[in-house]
């Protein structure tokens, strides 16, 4: 058989992206129906990164991922009664691009049960949602997706679809307001917009090259309003990650054709980078040292947050601290320095920011590797069935997801998943599975099993717990917490927060920030008729708060919040009983995370709270020598020397609180502060000008006038002591008779 007659076979037998054609096959009505809401069930579940719901906590990330959840739930009990009736047509098949999911999946459920807190690495958070139940359902929509669909039209309308939803995304955006567009349109943040939507132009991409005809029209339309979106994100990391793959993409393109011309080309292409990049590194112009000057700088707070990383996988090698933990580690190796604004301003951390280091110190050195070799065999496996492809246009199509893969590998080096990326990428995956495994044509002619309706049941309600337990009942309890935390009525705010408790999730969330709703409660004025509703409502959060620390020793953030709360509490009801809570709780912060500033500054309150103020000072001291440029801990410092009466140490802080950037002068409670500090040095001449400050604010506050007037008379400005004499007499005829005194010992 002669060459062209071997391609003509080929092309026969061969799929239009080099994989073989299924041969057509019955159906039962069972079957039909079960791929009838496994498609739509897919379709629904690549609107995902549209859902967002303002009545739940965290309305961009909880009603997505719950929504994911149940789709799959649904379409996974309809898999299941089609691998009952027909196994050898549907059930899983075993491959190794199947089997390094599995294996990765494996790793990161063990490393949550070696890790220091299984219940958040199962739940993980309203804030994230991407524990073990999720990555569950992110594992089933995997494995549906590759064993249930055989025909590339499938695919193609997948991948369409997803690329819909990223168009409406992007129009979301352009035709929204300013603050839409720099918050990620429905998805939040642009960070992690800019990450989803790098699939979907790479999926449009993908099929531009390849097709012709609807699907290339509807492919590039889609590109310009897909791409505008992209580029113009706040997201370096996936612009530059975009842009690469536009490189490769032509570089592979060139390196994997037939014609020599072409390979020629690439050589050409790869020698002309290497030339330009080694210029670059020698002579180092100008707009590339700038470049790099800048980027560094902006990189100040990810380097910090690395290093942290780095130190936590140092201590736990092999399964790391559990998915989700990442928290503990970054406080118990925090830097004191990431306060400042240099570092970002940003004190919690739950992620590293870089996907190398964010499995190494959750899973472990055995979770990266899982995780790597999903990528090392689905590129590997494409470009093996690239170097196989006849059609030179079907290139594009394993080309572009081979390089997909890389650039999203790449600019997750900077960002981390959530649902939104997870979801497109488990989609590549399933998508690539079906490229490059080999078709078993025998397994759709073996007998289809009569379908026992009692079974159908009993899958049913083995489905209905999850969703209810799993998904529902979490939503509500979400529900409530958003309600408990927005009410103004304490009695509200108390019968919301214990529905919000009415679920096995992982409730730190909840608690946490109940305690600090409450906190503010506590600090604000309280009717008398709502005391008793109030101290019973801080009896509930400390009793849920003490839970944290029980379910997790190691969380500094709950030690901490715990501490704060039994302060709160004390200034309440001024039981002496809550101080010395505090200072065990927090002296317990403090070990957990000693070079954390806030420890230390909460400790130090129960310390002058008790009387201890030398103890206090001292605390504020080791604050300050953790990072003296810290502009906050000066100003702590300078609070207690002043209720010290050292008056002077009390100034020279204060004004290394402004130096280091501390704005006391906003808040007029800090003002009158100050003002007391030098009234009680005498220092008249400072303290006229804030005096003045003070009255534009409180123009109506006549004891404000008072002590303006007894400063002008003190740097014997008599006329304008005179004038703001008077003017407090106005306002408060209360104090005419001390006016009329001070007026009459003013010299004439």
């Amino acid at each position: 058989m002669g060459k062209q007659s071997r391609e003509k076979l080929a092309r026969r037998s061969i799929g239009e992206g080099g994989w073989e054609r299924p041969k057509l096959q019955f159906q039962t009505g069972l079957e039909r129906t079960c791929i009838f809401i496994i498609r739509w069930g897919i379709y629904l579940i690549m609107f995902t990164p549209l859902i967002i719901n303002t009545k739940f906590f965290f309305p961009f990330v909880a009603p997505k991922t719950t929504f994911f959840r149940i789709i799959v739930e649904i379409v996974l009990a309809a898999y299941i009664f089609l691998v009952i009736s027909n196994a050898g047509k549907y059930r899983p098949r075993i491959n190794a691009l199947t089997l390094a999911i599995t294996l990765f999946l494996a790793v990161f459920i063990l490393a949550s049960f070696t890790g220091v807190n299984l219940a958040r690495s199962f739940w993980s958070t309203y804030e994230r949602m991407t524990g073990i139940w999720t990555m569950l359902h992110l594992y089933a929509f995997f494995i549906i997706l590759s064993n249930c669909f055989k025909k590339k039209d499938d695919w193609d309308k997948f991948l369409g679809v997803s690329i819909i939803a990223g168009v409406f995304l992007s129009l979301y955006v352009l035709m929204g307001n300013q603050a839409s567009t720099r918050g990620g349109g429905t998805i939040g943040n642009t960070s992690f917009m800019a990450a989803y939507l790098l699939f979907d132009v790479f999926f449009a991409l993908i099929l531009f090259l390849s097709k012709r005809g609807f699907w290339q029209i509807f492919s590039g339309v889609c590109l310009l309003i897909l791409l505008p979106v992209l580029l113009t994100s706040t997201a370096q990391g996936a612009i530059v990650s975009f842009f690469l793959g536009l490189y490769l993409l032509t570089l592979g393109y060139f390196i994997f054709s037939k014609e020599k011309i072409f390979k020629r080309l690439a050589w050409a292409i790869i020698l002309t980078t290497v030339i330009f990049g080694a210029i670059l590194i020698i002579f180092q112009p100008a707009f590339v040292k700038d470049f790099v000057q800048h980027s560094l700088d902006v990189m100040q707070a990810r380097f910090v947050v690395w290093e942290n990383g780095l130190k936590g996988f140092l201590e736990r090698p092999i399964l790391g601290w559990g998915p989700e933990n990442f928290n503990v580690v970054f406080t118990k190796y925090f830097n004191p320095r990431v306060f400042l604004s240099t570092y970002g301003g940003e004190i919690w951390f739950d992620r590293v920011h870089n996907i190398v280091f964010d499995t190494l110190v959750t899973t472990g050195v055995a979770g990266l590797v899982a995780y790597l070799f999903i990528f090392g065999i689905a590129i590997y496996k494409l470009l093996v069935a690239a170097s196989r492809v006849i059609e030179r246009k079907n290139l594009f199509l394993l080309l572009g997801l081979a390089i997909l893969l890389i650039v999203y590998f790449l600019q997750n080096l900077l960002v981390f998943d959530m649902i939104n990326s997870y979801l497109v990428f488990f989609l590549s995956l399933g998508f690539i599975n079906f490229l490059t495994q080999k078709s078993n044509d025998s397994s759709g002619e073996m007998a289809v099993k009569r379908f026992n309706p009692l079974l159908a049941i009993v899958i049913i309600l083995a489905i209905l717990p999850a969703l209810w337990w799993g998904n529902i009942k979490p939503m509500i309890a979400n529900y409530y917490l958003i309600k408990a935390l927005s009410s103004q009525y304490i009695d509200q705010t108390y019968s919301f927060f214990g529905k919000s408790l009415s679920t096995s999730m992982n409730k730190y969330e909840a608690r946490e920030n109940f305690s600090q709703r409450i906190g503010g409660a506590i600090r604000r004025e309280t009717s008398e008729d709502m005391r008793p509703t109030l101290q019973k409502t801080i009896e509930l959060t400390e009793m849920e708060m003490e839970k944290n620390i029980m379910e997790n020793s190691l969380d500094f953030r709950q030690h901490l919040f715990l501490g704060e709360l039994y302060l709160n509490s004390h200034r309440f009801s001024n039981d002496q009983e809550k101080i010395k809570r505090a200072q065990n709780v927090l002296e317990k912060a403090i070990e957990l995370s000693p070079t954390n500033q806030q420890g230390y500054w909460q400790l130090a309150e129960t310390r002058v709270t008790q009387g201890r103020i030398e103890e206090g000072i001292t605390l504020l001291r080791k604050a300050v020598d953790l990072e003296p440029r810290l502009g906050n801990s000066h100003w702590y410092l300078a609070m207690a020397y002043q209720i010290a009466g050292q008056y002077k140490l009390a100034k020279a802080e204060v004004l290394e609180a402004e130096k280091y950037n501390f704005d006391w002068k906003t808040d007029l409670d800090n003002l009158r502060r100050v003002m007391d500090i030098y009234r009680l040095l005498g220092e008249d001449e400072r303290l006229i000008p804030l005096l003045l400050e003070a009255l534009e604010r409180a123009p109506d506050d006549a004891k404000l006038w008072a002590a303006l007037a007894a400063s002008y008379a003190n740097i014997r400005d008599y006329q304008k002591a005179e004038e703001a004499a008077d003017r407090a007499a106005k306002i408060d005829e209360s104090l005419l008779p001390e006016v009329e005194k001070f007026l009459k010992q003013l010299p004439k």
